[in-house]
């Protein structure tokens, strides 16, 4: 056997082992060969005619953010801010509003003098006379506020009490019947009107009490809310501006019961609040875990809570210690709790907040911080991770060689 012939089974060997390892390379970048859901990132933003916006790089990104790590002192800043979702101080502090005269309500005005003989009592009124009055017809106040009274003309009742429009009529009839007592009643009100719509039994139009009306009970008159407290949102229009509570809370504090004022508009909606929970969050081998939005179904959700309902940690993936929350704070908040807030406009500043689940304090720390509506959670991979994705990729080329040389032996 000659030289020649024992390098060439070798050399054989190492033709077949480079070409099928060249084949799975090229094969890894071609992009009809290999599946996918769609073009990829060359293939939508090479072709732009028109490129603009740049969120910079990973290490400098453009757009800055606050980064808090949880610990006591940051729970309590956190704690000490008011719900976003809650009635001014202005609406709370406001007082039961006295209800006068309006534009189409109906009254009926009576008029009693001493004895018969007077402006309204004739003397020859016999005994068959309940007493010494008369009742007028009654009016309804039109847009020029007045009503009419025989002998007296007319006299303004838009915006009054009953009270103040009877002395006003008593004062005009003085001079002419026998010292005259005057009685206004309010036959019909069709002034003062609060509306209640939205997701309640019946939209309900009531004209509002003498004694006042609160926000709870005129959502009662409508017969209820169609969905639990939690998920209700209760917004009051008052001249011009909207205010808005959820209903859970209403119920709970007393201050955002709020009295009611003339020609209030409530509204009632459902909002349904949610979280993201995205990263190294639920269960691996999950057939079902799809969803990475939830609800919070309760009034009150921890990030404990919120982590637990999405699935939990994954042991294979997640870096315990990168347990991160994003939300926007208030620039005042940050800026009371003694964060230096980065220079940019507006009033919201993007906040980040990390939990390290790996120090058995944090566990409790994530019991006492609350979620809000649209929290978005991300659990970083654990470093090891990354190493498992490149023995992914080389395992198989490797394989593929050594199954290479096995066959051409």
């Amino acid at each position: 056997m000659s030289a020649s012939d024992i390098i060439r089974p070798r050399t054989r060997r190492d033709m077949l082992r480079l070409g099928a390892t060249t084949a799975v390379l090229a094969t890894s970048g071609c992009n009809t060969f290999l599946p996918s859901t769609g073009p990829r990132i060359g293939g939508i933003m090479g072709p732009a005619s028109v490129q603009s916006g740049d969120p910079g790089p990973v290490a400098n990104p453009a757009l800055r953010y606050v980064l808090l790590t949880l610990d006591s002192t940051v729970i309590a800043g956190v704690e000490s801010e008011k719900p976003p979702s809650l009635f001014s101080a202005g609406l709370q502090a406001h007082p039961a509003s006295e209800v006068r005269f309006g534009v189409g309500d109906v009254l009926s005005i009576t008029v009693f003098e001493t004895q018969a003989g007077g402006l309204f009592i004739p003397a020859e009124a016999g005994g068959g006379r309940p007493g010494n009055f008369v009742t007028l017809p009654q009016q309804q106040i039109g847009r020029s506020g007045m009503v009419t009274i025989p002998f007296a003309g007319e006299a303004k009742a838009l915006g009054r009490t009953a009270g103040e429009l009877e002395k006003t009529i008593a004062g005009r009839l003085r001079q002419r019947a026998l010292e005259p007592q005057v009685i206004v009643t309010l036959v019909e009100r069709r002034s003062a009107a609060i509306s209640v719509v939205g997701d309640i039994a019946q939209s309900l139009r009531f004209s509002l009490d003498p004694g006042g009306e609160r926000l709870l009970g005129a959502i009662a008159r409508a017969g209820g809310t169609r969905f639990s407290p939690h998920q209700t949102l209760v917004t009051l229009q008052r001249g011009g501006v909207a205010e808005s509570a959820i209903l859970a809370d209403i119920v709970e504090n007393p201050r955002l019961n709020l009295q009611l004022a003339p020609d209030d508009t409530i509204i009632v909606a459902r909002q349904q609040r949610y979280f993201l929970a995205l990263g190294a969050v639920g269960q691996t081998a999950s057939i079902t875990q799809l969803n990475r939005r939830f609800p919070f179904e309760d009034r009150r959700l921890s990030l404990g809570d919120a982590i637990a309902r999405a699935g939990g940690l994954q042991d294979d993936r997640a870096n315990p210690s990168a347990v991160f929350l994003f939300r926007f704070e208030r620039r005042a908040m940050l800026e009371r709790m003694g964060i230096a807030t980065p220079p940019m406009p507006g009033e919201e500043i993007p906040t980040v907040y990390r939990a390290d689940l790996l120090n058995p304090s944090s566990m409790f720390l994530v019991q006492r911080f609350q979620m809000r509506h649209n929290d978005l959670i991300f659990v970083s991979n654990a470093p090891s991770t990354d190493l498992l994705k490149f023995l992914q990729i080389i395992l198989p080329i490797a394989q593929t060689g050594a199954l290479s040389a096995t066959m051409a032996q």
